[in-house]
């Protein structure tokens, strides 16, 4: 199985929106359908950078509140996401307890992070310099933006984190756009392509008959297997 998306991989969903890529992993069959994407209290900051594709490299992140930040897991970061092939998203996890208290990246850390060859930061918690970072086209996925970085520790870099609703371990594919994200398996890659392509044929067919002359809702179900 390949562990680092190709050109063509990467050119392929970025061309595709989120919700289409859930729908296509749905016909897969390759999991429940209540898993492989990120909850909505997680929303995209910058719609119009259009669709965010790479593999995650996960950390945790504390506030060391009344007490000296250690700085082993920060400058472990940025070592672990040298070595990685990218393009990289880094996904925080907020271990603070207080996520509207701290955030936990702005733009000197989004310009070290692209420079290392990262993309793009989720978290369910805060990142802050949104003007600044927006113009670097990095894309952010946050719960909301806070004015200060309080006193933020990287406490774990690498290890799975929870995400709402959603395990996200170092590795995963990660698509996401306006919509939100979705996890793409590195075992489903192979075969998206058929089922993009059938969903995008089956959404087109029905929005021309919901939107032709011949449209009832009887025809409809008809057309759906609806047989109840």
């Amino acid at each position: 199985m390949p562990t680092t998306l190709t050109q063509s991989d990467l050119t392929y969903l970025r061309g595709i929106d989120s919700p289409t890529i859930a729908n296509a992993l749905e016909r897969l069959s390759l999991r429940d359908r209540s898993e492989g994407y990120i909850g909505g209290s997680v929303q995209c900051a910058f719609p119009e950078l259009g669709t965010m594709v790479g593999t995650a490299l996960t950390v945790t992140v504390d506030d060391a509140v009344g007490r000296p930040a250690r700085q082993d897991g920060y400058w472990r970061l940025w070592e672990t996401l040298e070595a990685l092939p990218g393009p990289t998203v880094i996904v925080m996890k907020d271990a603070s307890g207080t996520p509207s208290r701290v955030a936990y990246a702005g733009e000197i850390m989004v310009t070290l992070a692209l420079r290392l060859g990262a993309i793009g930061i989720v978290t369910d918690g805060a990142l802050r310099d949104v003007a600044e970072v927006r113009e670097k086209g990095f894309h952010y996925f946050m719960r909301y933006p806070v004015v200060s970085h309080a006193n933020f520790e990287l406490s774990k870099v690498g290890d799975p984190v929870w995400i709402d609703g959603q395990v996200v371990r170092t590795g995963d594919i990660l698509h996401g756009d306006a919509n939100g994200i979705v996890i793409v398996p590195w075992d489903g890659l192979a075969v998206l392509r058929d089922a993009v392509a059938a969903v995008q044929s089956s959404e087109r067919r029905d929005l021309d008959f919901i939107d032709g002359p011949d449209f009832t809702l009887e025809a409809y179900k008809a057309i759906r297997g609806y047989g109840g």
